[in-house]
């Protein structure tokens, strides 16, 4: 899974702006500025950290923007070079995801923010295992209950799970949650992406 779909989070959100499943992380600038961060830009990085920070501060129990503040930490991480600044950046950002996940346990956009960033996250800093977890977790409560997320947000939910069943060496899992994202059909890059994962099984 490449840390382009999360944008895909941000796009699912056509009932306000162009955030994750209902609301946008902030104001519609925000979701801007965060997709073109995911695309590489560092200073769009930068100003989304800025504007999180300040949508936070009128309104701190807002959970999705502070776990789009710790993904865009993370980004921060991503663009500095080896050095105290790229890890603590790093830290303060899965310290906001955690956070926010902890603060919003039935929020199942908070949950998938923060474990797609977290899946995306290099393999030595060990939260892959939650990450696959909480997907799991996902599943079961969006089969149940798929008002939970948007139908982008779902197909983008089997998609990473499926992802992490098949790094794990479970095909057949991978077969599975891929085909039943196929079914939703919700984002054309989504359904190319699944349908590329299933032709290389």
């Amino acid at each position: 899974m490449t840390r382009r779909w999360i944008v895909f989070l941000l796009g699912c959100a056509a009932a306000v702006t162009t955030a994750a499943s209902t609301e946008a992380p902030g104001e519609q600038p925000a979701a801007r500025l965060y997709a073109r961060g995911l695309a590489g830009d560092p200073q769009a990085v930068i100003d989304c950290i800025a504007a999180l920070e300040q949508e936070l501060a009128t309104a701190p129990e807002n959970q999705l923007a502070r776990v789009y503040l710790g993904s865009a930490y993370t980004l921060r991480s991503r663009d500095l070079g080896f050095g105290k600044a790229k890890l603590e950046a790093l830290r303060k950002g899965t310290a906001l995801m955690d956070a926010a996940a902890a603060a919003a346990p039935q929020d199942a956009r908070v949950q998938l923010a923060r474990a797609v960033t977290n899946q995306a996250l290099p393999i030595f800093l060990g939260r892959r295992g939650a990450a696959r977890a909480q997907l799991d977790e996902l599943i079961v409560q969006v089969e149940k209950n798929p008002e939970k997320l948007s139908p982008t947000n779902r197909q983008l939910l089997y998609l990473n799970a499926g992802q992490a069943a098949r790094r794990a060496g479970e095909k057949a899992r991978a077969m599975e949650l891929w085909q039943r994202g196929l079914t939703i059909k919700a984002d054309v890059k989504l359904t190319a992406e699944i349908e590329t994962a299933l032709a290389s099984l």
